[in-house]
């Protein structure tokens, strides 16, 4: 049905207008009008000529008694609508059908309408989070109202039911629909739908977090690097996704907020990743405001990037400085395509009231906003003659005599970028050597000894997060071995005793003793309360040894293992694990008390072995 806007022609008629050898067509009869809210109403009449050229609509206001048109519609129509009228007023209208010649028919029949009482107040508020809101509930016809009523509000939010006033401190960000029911004396109510936007500022910027931390390794001389995933190590919790978009002035790094505009985040990254972007410019400048790009290409015509359709309005976030929002056309909320701009200034009391708010789907992150400054400050020129749309338009240098799009602020390159930058040190590099490729942690003996890895991620922000773990080398019975030099290489066998004191060279590797010179006694026994106990020094690192800890009846045994140390240190065969500064000890304790009747008579040994 076609709309016709509340608005007079310069001419007037009360009668049949006929040209010469002209016949005027029939009169349209059984004119109707029904109100279809306060502003709007519907005509509906039988077309009584098959001739027409077309119908006038004719309105008038009482006591006036000449009708004013409105303006025509088509032959064969029978129905209209007639919008932008007032509240609570009185109309009459009438048809009048159009012929051959400006022949005119009779009019139609006169009908009446008083439009009824409406709601008078704007469909979209904005509100902000934490911060204290008041709205006002309005009709056309104050005098008249008995009662407000709306059908939601965001939480936090109350109305007053007999001023309309809503108050209150919003709780939560989001969008809030309602319908609004406004009451009035001897009239049927009046309803309009009242969306309330509760913005929030951008999420606060918080450092990488570490997810698992990464266990301490051990790695014997000579065995192959190890190669680890930190692919799940660090998180960023306020930067899911982002982009790079490269300007001749430097790059604009945008952290998107898909959690927030997900539709809007989706549709600009659909045109980024298909190169739509690439070799555009920022076409409009306003400092202290914004500057708009996404439109147009730096050709010689300023040619139009090609759109998808509409996204649907998502707004929630403010439009403070240093957010991107996208660009849309006036009057209608779910109209973005590709242009988006950057917020230089806190633009919320403008932009998140405007056009049911601007969405914002991204921040400029790290030291973005410097080049989007940068780019502000260049002097603009109005290229309307290339484009309409450039009045505004930033120019790089000394800005030429005519149109040159090589003088533009144009975007060179855009890619989808990581949220997070690995990178990777040794505390010890003599003993380790680290590599990172991607997620992939390599790690190289170099050395027997401990380092401290230490893995960090630094995100869009430049705030920077670390984890560390301890990559111990050992040194193998073969490195040793190579290093004492043995006089003869049958004293190299870790079964031989070089040296002559009872102990094989497999047990002074083990226990750091010298293999070349008798050993000082330095396994231990002792009691502790009332039980043996037994302490036995241990090399750091011990690469292809084994330790079982055996008790026995008597020294000819048999011999039965108690503890590996695989069991843990937490074992009733275990009293304790010492830490000195050149080695290690374990304290191995019997747990049967030593001495008593009836008890037997056990020996402890620790049993070095190779697997």
């Amino acid at each position: 049905m076609r709309a016709l806007f509340c608005c007079f022609l310069t001419f007037c008629f009360t009668g049949i207008f006929l040209a010469a050898g002209q016949a005027a067509p029939n009169a349209p009869s059984g004119l109707s009008v029904t109100a279809l809210t306060g502003t709007t109403v519907s005509l509906a009449w039988t077309d009584n000529s098959s001739d027409e050229v077309s119908f006038i609509i004719g309105q008038r206001i009482p006591p006036a008694t000449g009708f004013g048109a409105l303006g025509t519609v088509a032959a064969n129509t029978t129905s209209v609508e007639v919008v932008g009228l007032k509240s609570n007023a009185a109309y009459d209208f009438v048809v009048v059908a159009l012929g051959v010649g400006n022949s005119q028919s009779a009019l139609s029949n006169v009908v009446s309408v008083v439009t009824p009482s409406s709601v008078a107040s704007a469909s979209y508020a904005a509100a902000y989070r934490q911060q204290a809101f008041s709205f006002n509930l309005t009709s056309s016809s104050p005098a008249l109202v008995t009662q407000y009523a709306v059908s939601a509000l965001p939480p936090g939010l109350s109305l007053n039911p007999a001023t309309g006033a809503i108050t209150g401190t919003p709780t939560a960000a989001g969008k809030v629909s309602g319908q609004v029911t406004i009451t009035h004396q001897g009239a049927a109510a009046a309803t309009s739908l009242l969306t309330i936007c509760v913005f929030q500022n951008p999420p606060a910027l918080l450092s990488p977090v570490v997810g698992s931390p990464l266990p301490d390794r051990a790695l014997a001389m000579g065995a192959a690097p190890i190669s680890l995933s930190v692919a799940g190590l660090f998180s960023d919790p306020d930067v899911s996704s982002a982009a790079r978009l490269t300007t001749d002035l430097g790059d604009l790094d945008f952290a998107f907020y898909p959690g927030t505009a997900p539709q809007t985040v989706a549709n600009f990254l659909s045109y980024l990743n298909a190169g739509q972007f690439l070799n555009t410019i920022f076409h409009r400048s306003v400092p202290g405001f914004i500057i708009q790009a996404g439109a147009f290409r730096a050709d010689a015509t300023a040619s139009a990037v090609g759109t998808q359709a509409p996204v649907s309005n998502e707004p929630g976030i403010s439009n403070v400085r240093g957010t991107v929002a996208m660009a849309k056309l006036g009057d209608n909320p779910n109209s973005a395509t590709n242009q988006f701009f950057i917020n230089l200034a806190n633009n919320a009391s403008n932009l998140d009231s405007q056009n049911e708010g601007f969405t914002v789907f991204a921040r400029v992150a790290g030291s973005g906003m410097a080049v989007a400054d940068a780019i502000a400050a260049l002097p603009v020129r109005n290229y309307a003659a290339i484009n309409g749309a450039m009045t505004d338009t930033p120019v790089r240098g000394t800005p030429p005599a005519s149109y040159d799009p090589n003088a533009l602020v144009r975007l060179t390159a855009t890619a989808l970028v990581a949220p997070l930058k690995l990178s990777v040190s040794s505390a010890n590099p003599a003993v380790a050597s680290v590599s990172l490729s991607g997620t992939v942690l390599t790690l190289t003996a170099l050395a027997p000894g401990s380092a401290q890895i230490t893995v960090s991620a630094t995100d869009l922000d430049q705030l920077t997060t670390s984890s560390q773990f301890q990559f111990t080398v050992l040194e193998t019975y073969e490195t040793w071995a190579a290093s004492q030099g043995f006089a003869q290489a049958g004293d190299a066998a870790p079964e031989a005793d070089p040296d002559r004191d009872g102990r094989s060279n497999l047990v002074e590797f083990a226990l750091v003793s010298p293999p070349l010179a008798a050993s000082a006694e330095d396994i231990r026994p002792g009691l502790e309360d009332q039980r043996l106990t037994m302490t036995f020094p241990l090399r750091r690192s011990m690469g292809g040894t084994a330790l079982l800890l055996q008790s026995a009846e008597s020294l000819g045994g048999p011999w039965t293992t108690r503890w590996t140390p695989g069991d843990g240190l937490a074992h009733p065969w275990i009293a304790r694990w010492e830490e000195l500064p050149d080695r290690q000890q374990v304290v191995a304790r019997d747990p049967a008390p030593a001495g008593l009747p009836g008890e037997p008579r056990r020996f402890l040994r620790l049993k070095i072995t190779r697997p």
